[in-house]
């Protein structure tokens, strides 16, 4: 059965979701069993504080970069990537697709590569809002990845509500 691992920041929004979903749609069509979904959400920030920072202040998110938010303590993280994690997978189960979830704790690309082989992952979806800064130096985490595991990864923007 293929298998996508779904890296996301925040809970999914129905849009990122139904983009998601329709990336797989001709599975079926082709004879392919449908898409089974690996839903990882890392736990607190590993870009740090600094290149959180220049990335708020880049998408000219000035509250953020003022706001000494980026150094949560571990418990709190963990809380909150639980609560992701549960959101996006009762999403994509409600949508009638078949999803489970994991947590991210520590080094993103070895924890990664863990997850996809225990997986079996075909392709790597990373779905995470704008990280200017690594992205402009090819340090994000699709770029890693494609470098570390030689699958398939795509890097999708999250649609962001402007406020």
């Amino acid at each position: 059965m293929p298998t996508t691992m779904l890296i996301v920041e925040k809970a999914i929004t129905q849009h990122d979701l139904d983009y998601v979903v329709s990336l797989h749609e001709e599975n079926s069509e082709d004879g392919l069993a449908p898409e089974n979904y690996v839903v990882v959400v890392p736990v607190g920030k590993e870009n740090g504080k600094v290149l959180a920072t220049l990335d708020d202040l880049a998408l000219g998110n000035f509250k953020g970069a003022e706001e000494d938010g980026h150094d949560e303590p571990l418990n709190e993280a963990v809380v909150e990537a639980r609560d992701i994690m549960t959101v996006t997978v009762d999403a994509f189960q409600k949508a009638g697709k078949r999803a489970t979830g994991e947590l991210l704790v520590g080094p993103a690309v070895d924890g990664l590569k863990s997850i996809a082989a225990k997986y079996g992952v075909d392709e790597i979806i990373v779905l995470t809002v704008p990280h200017l800064v690594e992205e402009f130096f090819h340090r994000d985490l699709a770029t890693k990845l494609r470098k570390a595991t030689d699958l398939p990864t795509l890097r999708l923007m999250a649609h962001v509500a402007l406020d």
